[in-house]
């Protein structure tokens, strides 16, 4: 009877494994189906200017290249004028936001959402990560990055260096190369007037793209979560986002983190079933010792 208990605690705990592997199986298989789908070939970033309206929802786009590389080679010129080249300011992870400058509308509203991400996400902007604003728009220059990046990091409330957020301009062929490799697919309607995704996008500091923050609001928790991932296998990841990083999992539908309710249910429950099989496989020792013990005590009691 005692054996057949025991092997019953035994089964459930295979099940509880089995439940837990089955939920990291299929996390796997959608970060790879999501790799997939990003690996196939795509049209030009930049499209034609002479589209109708009824065409834009098709060709204006983000496919997502998650784990693929972003074109480093590429060359910008920041808000001093000075010429640079994109992996040049990979030595850390990057949260890299296309935008046009003279944009008033959405991009507006996405800068000032990530500055205020920037004030209360965990890592430290410039020695946990670097940051650059990238302009898609061939029609501007560094005149008009220094006045963007001016309005938006007077409003940054904790302590950075400003040379670790560029604010980058190029030509055609060089915006072309670093949107097309991040999947980004914009249309340009006029001089200065596109029609564009809202989104951030973070990267390892190899290139390798991590995540996708889809605007307009980008949360400093997701933002956090993103740049965890994209410092992974480096040192100094805290516990705190370790275990953050264990308990939500992305979901590509959401495009943020949600509570990944059964991989923490089938640790649990695995930790207890663990538990409770330690304690069923090793009662008889503690039963062994209870009448030696009482022996004992009647061998040195009176009649002894």
């Amino acid at each position: 009877m005692k054996r057949l208990i025991r092997f019953e605690y035994i089964a459930l705990l295979m099940l509880a494994a089995l439940v837990f592997a089955s939920s990291g199986w299929t996390e796997t298989q959608t970060e790879q189906a999501q790799k997939n789908q990003g690996g196939q070939d795509e049209s030009p970033g930049i499209l034609s200017e002479n589209l109708p309206d009824n065409d834009l929802s098709g060709q204006v786009r983000i496919d997502e290249q998650l784990g693929s590389v972003a074109a480093l080679d590429a060359v910008f010129r920041d808000e001093t004028g000075m010429e640079i080249r994109l992996d040049a300011l990979f030595d850390k992870p990057v949260v890299l936001l296309p935008v046009f400058f003279s944009c008033t509308a959405a991009c507006a509203f996405l800068q000032a959402d990530l500055v205020k991400a920037l004030n209360e996400v965990d890592q430290v902007p410039g020695k946990d990560f670097n940051l650059i604003t990238l302009s898609f728009s061939d029609d501007e220059n560094e005149t008009d990055a220094a006045a963007a990046k001016k309005n938006y990091t007077s409003l940054v409330k904790r302590e950075f260096p400003p040379e670790k957020w560029l604010y980058l301009t190029g030509d055609r062929e060089n915006i072309r190369k670093v949107t097309d490799s991040l999947g980004y697919y914009f249309i340009k309607k006029a001089p200065h007037t596109y029609v564009h995704p809202s989104a951030l996008v973070v990267l390892a500091r190899d290139g390798k793209i991590i995540r996708y923050l889809h605007g307009p609001d980008f949360s400093s928790f997701d933002l956090g979560m993103a740049l965890s991932k994209a410092q992974q296998g480096t040192p100094g990841i805290s516990m705190k986002r370790r275990v953050l990083s264990f308990c939500y999992g992305y979901d590509p539908a959401r495009k943020t983190y949600t509570f990944n309710f059964f991989k923490v249910f089938g640790t649990l429950a695995l930790t207890g079933l663990a538990g409770l099989v330690i304690f069923f496989l090793f009662p008889s020792k503690r039963k062994d010792e209870e009448p030696l013990s009482n022996e004992r005590d009647g061998a040195s009691g009176p009649g002894a």
